[in-house]
Parts: C-alpha cells; sequence; structure tokens
C-alpha cells in the first residue's frame, strides 16, 4: 500500500491546528454555564416557565461541590470578549511573523503556551472576573497568530489545484468546537467546571508533539519528503509563490478594492459563526432550559453538519475549477450563496422556530452546515489575490473580522440583561446577525474578484520575469 504524500500530513496537521484554536476559543462558552451561580438567581429558563420542579431537578442531579461566581450577564460577556480583544491585536502581525519566521515557530510556540495559560484558568478565576479576563486576553494574544501561519502554510504547500483541499482542512476549527462542547460539557458535570479546563490542556500538548515531528515551513525543508513530491509542489506553484521573505506592500493592500471586499464578506462570516459559538451552548440551556450535558451536545450538532458539508463543498468547488465552465471568480460568487445568504435566512426564521426545540436546532444546523461553504468562497479568496501574502492579507482580513468577537457577546450580553434572557432577546440577536451577513454577502457577490493582484508580485521575481522575456525576445529576432 502507498503511503501518504507529506502533504497529505500537512493538510492533516492544518486540521489539528484549527482545531485547537477553537477548541480553546469555544471552551469557555460552555465552562461559564457552571461557573455563574445562577441558582443565586433564582432563575428560570423562559421556555420552561411552568416545568420549575424539572428544572430543579435537572440543576441538582448536575451538583458538585465547587466554587460558582455571581457574576452578571454584562460581566460574563466581558468575560467572553476577552479572548477576541487579544486575538485582534496578534492576527495582524501574525500574518507578517509566520511570512517571517515561518509558521512552524510560531504555531508551536504560541500552541505551547495556550496549553499552560488553559491549565492556569481555574486559579484566575479565584481572582475574580478581572483575573479570568487576563488569562483569557494572553490565551487569545497567543490564538490570534494560527490563522495567518495556517495560510502561509497553505500558500507553501497546497498545488493550486488543490486549495480547495487545503481550505476545507481548515475546518478542523469546527470539529475543536464540537470536542471542545461535548468534552467540557460532560466533564464539568462529572467532575466540576475546572475539569473542563484541565482535560483540553492534555489534548493541546499531544498536538504539539505530533505538529513539532510532522510539520516543516516548506517542502525544501521537510526531511523526508520525496524529490518527486517536492518538484511537483514547486512547479505547480511557478509564477504565483515565491521563496523569498519581502515586507508586505501595505499600502497598496489597504487602497486594494478586492481587499477591502473579502474583508467585509469576512466580517460577516465571523459575527455568524462568532453568534452561534459564543451564545449557542447559552441558548439552548438558559432560554430553551436544557441541562448542561445536553445542551453541550445539541449546540455541538450544527459543527458536525459544518465540518461534513464544508468538505463535501471544497471538493465541488476543486472539481468545478478542475472542469473549467465557470471562472474562478464566479465560483467564488456562486458559493457566496450558500455561506451568507442561505445562514441568514436561518438566523430570520428562529423567532418563527420559539420554544420548538426540534425546530430551533435544525435551523441552527442548516445555519452552520450551509456556511460550510466558506472553504470556497471568501475563506479562500485571500490565496487567489496574493498567495505571496496570503498569511498578511489573511490576518489584515481577520484583524477586522474578529471585532466581532467583541461586538456579539457584548451585544448579546447587554440583550439577555435587558430582557432577563427572554424569546425577545434571542430574536434581536439572531435578526441582527441574519442582517449582518447578508448585507455582508452582497457586498461580495457584486464587487469580489479571484484575479491575482498586481502587488502579489515580488520585485526579484517582476525583474527575472522581464530579464526571461527579454531574452526570448532577442532568440526570436
Amino acid at each position: 500500500m502507498k503511503a501518504p504524500p507529506i502533504r497529505f500530513w500537512i493538510a492533516v496537521m492544518i486540521f489539528f491546528t484549527t482545531f485547537t484554536n477553537y477548541m480553546l476559543r469555544a471552551n469557555m462558552s460552555v465552562s461559564i454555564i457552571k461557573m455563574v451561580d445562577r441558582k443565586a438567581r433564582n432563575f428560570t429558563p423562559p421556555c420552561k416557565e411552568g416545568q420549575v420542579e424539572v428544572v430543579a431537578n435537572e440543576v441538582k442531579s448536575e451538583d458538585i461541590n465547587e466554587t460558582r461566581y455571581q457574576w452578571n450577564e454584562n460581566e460574563v460577556g466581558f468575560i467572553l470578549t476577552a479572548y477576541f480583544y487579544g486575538y485582534i491585536v496578534t492576527v495582524m502581525p501574525g500574518g507578517i511573523l509566520s511570512e517571517m519566521l515561518g509558521p512552524f515557530h510560531v504555531i508551536l510556540w504560541t500552541s505551547l503556551g495556550s496549553a499552560i495559560l488553559t491549565a492556569f484558568t481555574p486559579l484566575c478565576a479565584e481572582l475574580g472576573v478581572y483575573g479570568v479576563v487576563a488569562n483569557r486576553f494572553v490565551v487569545g494574544l497567543l490564538g490570534g497568530v494560527a490563522y495567518p501561519a495556517v495560510n502561509v502554510l497553505i500558500a507553501k504547500w497546497a498545488p493550486p489545484k488543490e486549495k480547495g483541499k487545503f481550505l476545507a482542512a481548515m475546518m478542523g476549527n469546527t470539529m475543536g468546537t464540537l470536542v471542545s462542547f461535548n468534552m467540557v460539557g460532560w466533564a464539568t458535570a462529572l467532575w466540576g467546571w475546572a475539569w473542563g479546563f484541565y482535560v483540553l490542556v492534555f489534548v493541546m500538548l499531544l498536538f504539539c508533539v505530533a505538529f513539532a515531528v510532522l510539520v516543516r515551513d516548506t517542502p525544501e525543508k521537510h526531511p523526508w519528503i520525496s524529490k518527486r513530491e517536492k518538484a511537483y509542489i514547486i512547479v505547480s506553484q511557478e509564477g504565483h509563490v515565491s521563496s523569498k521573505k519581502k515586507v508586505p506592500p501595505y499600502r497598496k493592500i489597504f487602497t486594494s478594492i478586492p481587499f477591502w471586499v473579502v474583508t467585509i464578506a469576512q466580517f460577516g462570516n465571523l459575527w455568524g459563526l462568532n453568534l452561534i459559538l459564543s451564545y449557542g451552548p447559552k441558548y439552548l440551556a438558559e432560554t430553551l432550559g436544557f441541562n448542561l450535558k445536553a445542551s453541550a451536545g445539541l449546540a455541538a450538532l450544527p459543527y458536525i453538519a459544518r465540518l461534513l458539508a464544508s468538505q463535501v463543498f471544497g471538493i465541488v468547488g476543486d472539481h468545478m475549477r478542475k472542469k473549467g465552465t465557470m471562472s474562478l471568480t464566479k465560483i467564488r460568487k456562486f458559493f457566496i450563496i450558500f455561506s451568507h445568504f442561505v445562514p441568514a435566512a436561518c438566523m430570520f426564521l428562529i423567532r418563527a422556530a420559539g420554544c420548538h426545540h426540534v425546530g430551533v436546532l435544525v435551523l441552527l444546523i442548516l445555519n452552520q452546515a450551509f456556511n460550510g461553504a466558506v472553504v470556497v468562497s471568501q475563506l479562500i479568496n485571500p490565496q487567489d489575490l496574493a498567495p505571496n501574502f496570503s498569511g498578511t492579507v489573511f490576518g489584515m482580513m481577520n484583524f477586522f473580522g474578529m471585532m466581532t468577537g467583541i461586538f456579539v457577546p457584548t451585544i448579546t450580553g447587554a440583550l439577555n440583561e435587558h430582557y432577563d434572557m427572554g424569546l425577545m432577546a434571542a430574536t434581536i440577536i439572531y435578526m441582527i446577525g441574519g442582517i449582518v451577513l447578508s448585507i455582508c454577502g452582497l457586498v461580495f457577490f457584486f464587487f469580489g474578484t479571484a484575479e491575482v493582484q498586481p502587488w502579489n508580485e515580488i520585485e526579484e521575481d517582476a525583474e527575472k520575469e522581464d530579464d526571461i522575456e527579454k531574452e526570448d525576445n532577442e532568440k526570436a529576432e
């Protein structure tokens, strides 16, 4: 049996890089449910009114003798946003850092640091709200570099016709959310909320060991790659990806319309994603009335759908590109319909579902399943526009996009506090998400492009191409 090529293992580790990144991003959404003392507020989920005894029994069956904190909804929102405050600080320089130092060291050492800090979260909670906020802020600082670094890794390892598959590997974030919700939910219910952090540390350490063994910055640096595979990757990327390191053309990027168009599309995508990520478990537990174990598992179902659908969308996108029946720009715009417009429609319909649990779950599942099309719409677009600076472009794009990680929990916390976790709060929260997704999708649909931008060229490469063309002309004469 023929061994898989080395780039297969690179794709596997890209999957687990985004897996662990989202695992540490999503865990607090579940842990916070048990860290807060809801009983002190005499709280009853709106959809469980009239069933107080049932809810009381559910809570009692999960009770463990541990410290709980009397934080209000605004303080909870502050804790959930802390990660993103840190994230947006490093997401832009993360691309530059990865292009200069290489993604290997950037991903490895920030992942190890994140694991250590996660282990100290329960200790930080002893200091109160600001102790947890400080911890999550630094975890966010370290997590912000992951996605730009992954984009640099893809640019160096992925043949152009396989980029859809590599981008689909970035849906490890979906599996990370799924595992985090369930693992943290069960550990918290069985042993207490502190173990919701400890179990993730073990996973992070395993990832760091595997990454250190399997990954290198480029095919040229990998000790196990065959000469045939190395030559295939290098030849396939010729003319688009340079081996030279160069300071990105920031002025040209910031004055580029295609850059701002893909940034707007990513802003909408991350608004919807962060809404489901940070609010999903809380909505199921504290509005619909599921217990912690049930809400963690059910909140993960949309991410299973997103993971599976993204693989299908990636394969279909690569197939359409190989057939050549549509231009690359038209392919990107075609899939924005699925990644933005259909999920927006699902959010609009959540109000109609009300307290009907099955209806709400179906809409959340459809929302995330269709959003999996981002792997062949705007998520891959930085690779189209500028393969040489894809990490920088992605980092800059995500800098603006991840501000939604601050806006969404803040708005959600304020609305839940004002409407006392009622259905009206959920209605407004999801309606806002649908509106943002729709507007951002429209911008990309009308103005997006997949053409390689002039500022992708590195001057030395451009001069070399001019010299070759000049020599060819002289020979022809």
